[in-house]
């Protein structure tokens, strides 16, 4: 008989933590001093980055020295809007409604840079606004129109098998209502309705991998706060959610109070977690990114600093720049502090 899915993850995160030492994760930061900073325009069609210092392992929220924001891609998309990064390939996956498509870029690091090579079609014919994708390479993402979350294996990915499967549907399911942002942690998916929300779930969350035949059971709404809801992300045990207008919530993994971690955006979009202790915010009114110390246990009020003017911001993403073994070992303690911190902060 096979380890529980909790289990199994548990011993990998182990098994990677103990492989390493603190002179090995010195020399990946070393090695790797920057990370990337990338976000999507929609109506210019086009994807920009700036590079972001990493400071510290510590979680304290800190940014070194940034650059300034370079394009990356300015060919070739409709509409970009969600964004995703598969650290362990090094690709950026692209959800662009306009084309139906979830488009796979290869990155390149350069000295302080990063290109990317010539894309493929991750997935084809679903209206995907918002991507996802979990450590293992695992991609998730909603179709807004259709009221559907999809998957694409990692298998699938790998074989270039851009067929996906529906996890979860609107049609049986009442917890998924026009979902926007989607955000994956190996062990559960976690997304937006932008419909409802108030009476559904603003935020929901669901096992990543459902039995077909007890869907409902594991699907626990998170909050019923607002109607409508743009992004979601996740830093450690928080969830962090944005508002069409000036709001970024926050709420447990495991539910409980929400709380409005600022107030102070335009129009928030997308977010994301630098796996340190910043989590970053599009601000598409204020033609922006802002960023905010997210290692907190206690949700409360969060101090937002401006670190990049990008016109129409929507979607964001981060890219550590590391090597796919530095990528690895990276993957392997956080997936180890994801378990602890779970099993210590519920």
């Amino acid at each position: 008989m096979g380890l529980p899915r909790h289990t199994a993850l548990l011993s990998l995160a182990w098994t990677f933590f103990c492989i390493s030492d603190a002179s090995a994760v010195k020399r990946t930061v070393k090695a790797n001093p920057v990370k990337f900073l990338i976000v999507s325009a929609p109506k210019q069609g086009k994807v920009s980055y700036m590079r972001i210092q990493h400071v510290s392992l510590r979680g304290d929220g800190r940014n070194g020295d940034a650059g300034e924001v370079e394009d990356l891609i300015t060919s070739g998309l409709t509409h970009p809007q969600g964004l995703a990064v598969d650290e362990l390939r090094q690709q950026l996956l692209i959800a662009d409604p306009g084309q139906k498509k979830i488009l796979s870029f290869p990155m390149i690091v350069g000295d302080g840079t990063i290109r990317v090579g010539p894309y493929t079609v991750l997935a084809s014919g679903p209206e995907a606004r918002w991507v996802s994708i979990d450590a293992i390479g695992n991609v998730f993402f909603s179709d807004e129109p259709k009221n559907q979350i999809l998957k694409i294996s990692r298998s699938q990915v790998l074989k270039g098998n851009s067929t996906p499967e529906v996890v979860y549907d609107g049609a049986s399911l009442a917890q998924v209502s026009a979902p926007g942002g989607i955000a994956i942690d190996s062990f559960h998916a976690y997304w937006v309705n932008k419909q409802v929300g108030s009476q559904v779930g603003s935020v929901v969350r669901a096992g990543e991998t459902p039995d077909a035949t007890s869907l409902e059971s594991s699907v626990l709404p998170l909050a019923r706060n607002t109607d409508k809801s743009y992004g979601v992300c996740l830093a450690l045990n928080n969830v962090f959610f944005t508002q069409p207008e000036t709001t970024l919530f926050g709420v447990k993994k495991t539910g409980g109070s929400v709380v409005p971690v600022s107030q102070r955006f335009t129009n928030p979009r997308g977010c994301v977690w630098d796996g340190d202790g910043t989590v970053y915010v599009a601000d598409r009114g204020s033609n922006a990114v802002f960023s905010l110390a997210a290692n907190m246990q206690e949700l409360g009020e969060a101090q937002i600093t401006r670190v990049a003017d990008v016109e129409d911001a929507f979607g964001v993403a981060v890219f550590s720049g590391a090597s796919r073994h530095a990528a690895a070992l990276m993957i392997g303690i956080a997936l180890l502090a994801q378990v602890v911190g779970a099993q210590l902060w519920q």
